[in-house]
């Protein structure tokens, strides 16, 4: 299994994202906007979504805004020209034979060199774009649910799949025989990024599938061990001005041995992507079917704050 992350240059504070292998997304150019009182409220609801009913893209819409909504990140719209964008992104790889967020103008179904260009070739009035991949999966029987549950398991990946984008468009497809996932998401020009008021965590108060073994993400988390796994990062969002003063995940057989806290004022990210009110408390790998407490303290502006929650790793 292995987690990839690409960096698409374009304007506007363009995210791009990817998993490679078995795993998540998360990235760019620029750091995720600004989750400060004056980002709009996170959406609570969106217009219902055509996938059909038990269909790998309705799988992965539904686990995304689920664990979007529940966690307080809004939930995303179904956007028809990103489901074209990614569809025709689907295409090219399982043409190719080839994995990844870049297509080759010389290569059969070409539609643009890059997500963004992909998405505003089918019509997407696009502010901001990310992508990201997923092909294969962790365990035998793996959906499109669980390749949103191990996006959300990488810290990289987890952090983009949060950001304040407010459209999606999915596609699944088999690339070199390997069931893959494309997540295209966007904020349109004429759209502000939605955001969390306050602070918020995922996973957070009753999730109930969190991911209890991850690994081999890039850029990866602990660049000097490439045999590093860890458990389900709890990725933490809220204003620029938002330190965390400790954090503790302990379980039945108590404390859980804490690998990194990235942030800005914690311990420095080898890839400088936990800035601007981000962070990522790492622990060490999870027991399966186990349910965990969280502590965590901060402040934001000065003022002293704190949450409390407990959530549940699946049996994979």
């Amino acid at each position: 299994m292995k987690f990839h992350r690409l960096r698409l240059a374009a304007a506007a504070s363009i995210l791009a994202t990817l998993l490679a292998a078995c795993g998540g997304g998360g990235g760019g150019d620029a750091p995720p906007p600004s989750t400060a009182t004056t980002t709009p409220p996170p959406a609570s609801s969106a217009a219902g979504a055509t996938y059909a009913a038990g269909s790998a893209q309705r799988l992965a819409f539904d686990q995304l805004n689920a664990s979007r909504q529940r966690c307080g990140f809004g939930v995303l719209a179904q956007s028809a020209p990103l489901d074209q964008a990614a569809t025709a992104h689907a295409s090219y790889m399982a043409r190719n034979g080839e994995f990844g967020h870049g297509e080759d103008p010389s290569k059969p179904g070409f539609t643009g060199a890059s997500a963004l260009e992909r998405a505003v070739a089918a019509g997407y009035p696009a502010g901001s774009v990310g992508e990201d991949l997923s092909t294969g999966g962790f365990f035998v029987g793996s959906t499109a649910a669980d390749s949103i549950r191990n996006l959300l398991a990488a810290p990289y990946h987890a952090q983009s799949l949060l950001t304040g984008f407010r459209d999606v468009g999915l596609a699944w497809t088999a690339v070199n025989a390997r069931d893959t996932l494309v997540a295209n998401l966007g904020v349109q020009q004429s759209a502000s990024f939605q955001g969390p008021q306050g602070v918020a965590t995922f996973p957070c108060e009753g999730t109930p599938d969190a991911v209890p073994r991850a690994t081999n993400e890039t850029p990866s988390p602990f660049p000097n061990d490439p045999s590093a796994a860890w458990g389900q990062p709890i990725t933490v969002a809220g204003p620029n001005n938002l330190r965390i003063t400790s954090a503790t995940i302990t379980g039945p057989s108590g404390p859980v041995r804490v690998l990194a806290l990235y942030g800005t004022g914690a311990t420095t990210d080898p890839n400088g992507e936990f800035t601007g009110g981000w962070f990522s408390v790492i622990p060490d790998v999870l027991q399966p079917t186990t349910s965990y407490a969280v502590a965590i303290d901060y402040t934001a502006g000065g003022t002293a704050g704190s949450t409390r929650f407990t959530f549940t790793t699946a049996a994979h």
